[in-house]
């Protein structure tokens, strides 16, 4: 009788805790197909190109400038493109121009200018869009939809993709193949992994190359190592061949830009820390500001990977682990950096959501194990559900007011020039109509925004005592030229600027009294137009200036106006 009970007595069972993939597995949740994906990242990255202001100087004397110039013959150009230091290669200018040059055309050079401009930021919002939804259709397939439904949300609303998805950027660019790459490497092709990474290092931003190191491991231990080094060398090939063609050709002389770069940024040739510094702490700040809720998940990730596995006792995803790696080598490498720019921090967005989204997925599990011993398991899940749920509602209220800020406080700059009337009223004696400006050169948006081919920039003096950019000039071979102001150093050349404001038709300043930064004297001036724009010296709060709170924000924060003014 004994022996019956035995052989019908229940069996212990352990209950194992679900691992990642296992509650991935179980989800119910439906994802997009990749063409509506691609549709409705598509939709928000054209809000982008049509209202995102250009957020760096950079932007606009690096590429914007040179492309105007190899549209329509006239730009400026930094001391990067003068043929003496030939820092930047053509290459990605010219793929820009496979859009910009046939609108161009078509358009002519009065305001078409400007409908050629938001093309090609139409195009850079597409293509970024593109390899986002490959991001999102790759991470709904090989780790969960649940992941990869979170990842499209924060992919459409974070403030630092609205900004850096339309920027005319390699960083931008290199975000692009980064993304794709990851995308790949979740995928398991290691060929395209290796093609997306050539691309993105080569055309793209070459320094960034550091962040393509993780996915270097996963070729060598992938697979067809064999055919991913002949992919590689082609790769290489079919990229390096034109950029040093190209730039052969356009500097006047044999030379590599790619190695030029390096060799001023890597190995110690020149000294970025001259166009300033920032402390440890600025991306951690910067991120905050333009990731939120994102950043905050990424420096958690180790902690919640840890967990998981404590939890589940079970590996990571391993392809998930390695496209994500990316962000934290990254963001280590810039931030030990002395020079810091918002934009070197563009690369790795994408990757970041990534990071954020996986953390999201994960947190309801986490929650039912962390509380199991106190509340019962219906209210741990249900725990579980509220608090994601309630990150992403406060992620899209946090990112709202962040674009929201940014576009109300400071785009007057943007919108300032296009007051232009479409022919000047008085003309120098070289048949030219300068539009000068002082100290607020670096907000300038670009020659794009001129409505005549009459209308050419100019600077007068200012407080600012560094190197401004100079002309391109076709009287000297243009793009093959070493121009004599332009150095090295950042020493301020005088060459670039006018000895005052009376050869200027327009001036683009402060309206503030006094007004010593510019020299002009109001009864000589009409006023076409007055804009807003936030002065953040004299705003009292950080906070109400990064985010919009409304009515709070207008109150506190101080506004000065931005003219634009006429000669009489």
């Amino acid at each position: 009788m004994s022996q019956l009970r035995q052989r019908h007595a229940p069996s212990a069972t352990v209950v194992k805790s679900p691992s990642y993939q296992d509650l991935q597995r179980r989800s119910p949740v439906r994802s997009l197909k990749g063409v509506y994906a691609f549709g409705f990242l598509f939709a928000c990255r054209c809000v982008s190109a049509l209202f995102n202001i250009v957020h760096d100087c950079d932007e606009v004397f690096n590429y914007w400038e040179p492309l105007h110039y190899l549209l329509y013959g006239s730009g400026l150009q930094t001391w990067e493109y003068s043929a003496e230091y030939a820092l930047r290669s053509y290459l990605y200018l010219l793929l820009h121009a496979t859009v910009a040059a046939p609108a161009a055309v078509w358009l002519g050079s009065g305001k078409g200018k400007l409908i050629v401009f938001y093309l090609v930021k139409l195009a850079l919002g597409a293509a970024s869009a593109a390899t986002e939804a490959k991001l999102y259709r790759a991470t709904c397939v090989h780790v969960g939809s649940r992941t990869g439904n979170i990842l499209l949300l924060l992919l459409a609303a974070a403030p630092g993709l609205f900004f850096a998805s339309t920027s005319l950027l390699p960083s931008s660019f290199t975000m692009y193949l980064l993304t794709l790459a990851a995308a790949y490497v979740l995928e398991g092709k290691s060929l395209k992994v290796v093609a997306s990474a050539v691309v993105g290092v080569v055309c793209g931003w070459t320094v960034a190359g550091l962040a393509f190191v993780p996915y270097a491991f996963y070729v060598l231990f992938a697979p067809q190592l064999g055919r991913s080094i002949l992919m590689l060398t082609s790769a290489l090939a079919l990229t390096t061949i034109p950029t040093l063609a190209i730039d052969t050709v356009l500097y006047g002389k044999w030379t590599v830009s790619l190695l030029n770069f390096l060799r001023y940024n890597v190995a110690g040739g020149g000294d970025s820390a001259l166009y300033g510094t920032e402390g440890p702490v600025y991306y951690i700040r910067n991120g905050l500001n333009n990731l939120n809720l994102v950043l905050l998940l990424v420096l958690l990730a180790p902690v919640a990977g840890l967990a998981q596995w404590w939890r589940s006792r079970q590996k990571l995803p391993q392809r998930l682990l390695l496209a994500v790696a990316p962000a934290f080598l990254w963001l280590a490498a810039i931030t030990a950096l002395p020079h810091k720019e918002e934009r070197f921090l563009y690369v790795t967005y994408p990757v970041m959501c990534l990071v954020a989204a996986a953390v999201l997925a994960a947190a309801p599990g986490l929650i039912i194990w962390g509380t199991s011993a106190v509340l019962p398991r219906r209210a741990s899940h249900m725990l579980g559900r509220v608090l994601v749920r309630a990150a992403l509602v406060a992620f899209l209220l946090l990112s709202a007011s962040r674009i929201t800020a940014i576009l109300s406080n400071y785009s007057a700059s943007m919108h300032i020039y296009r007051y232009l009337p479409e022919e000047p009223h008085r003309l120098d004696k070289d048949g030219m109509a300068n539009v000068c400006t002082g100290a607020e050169w670096h907000r300038f948006p670009s020659a794009f925004f001129l409505p005549s081919p009459a209308y050419r920039l100019a600077f007068i003096p200012s407080t600012f005592n560094g190197l401004l950019p100079a002309r391109f000039d076709v009287n000297k071979n243009g793009t093959a030229a070493a121009p004599a102001s332009l150095n090295d150093r950042n020493r301020q050349d005088l060459g670039n600027v006018l000895p005052d404001a009376s050869s200027c038709a327009y001036l683009v300043t402060w309206s503030t009294p006094g007004m010593p930064d510019t020299g002009w004297v109001k009864p000589d001036w009409e006023e076409l137009v007055s804009l807003k724009y936030v002065d953040a010296s004299q705003s009292p709060s950080w906070l109400l200036r990064a985010l919009y709170i409304p009515w709070l924000s207008a109150k506190r924060n101080k506004h000065v106006q931005y003219v634009l003014l006429r000669r009489l």
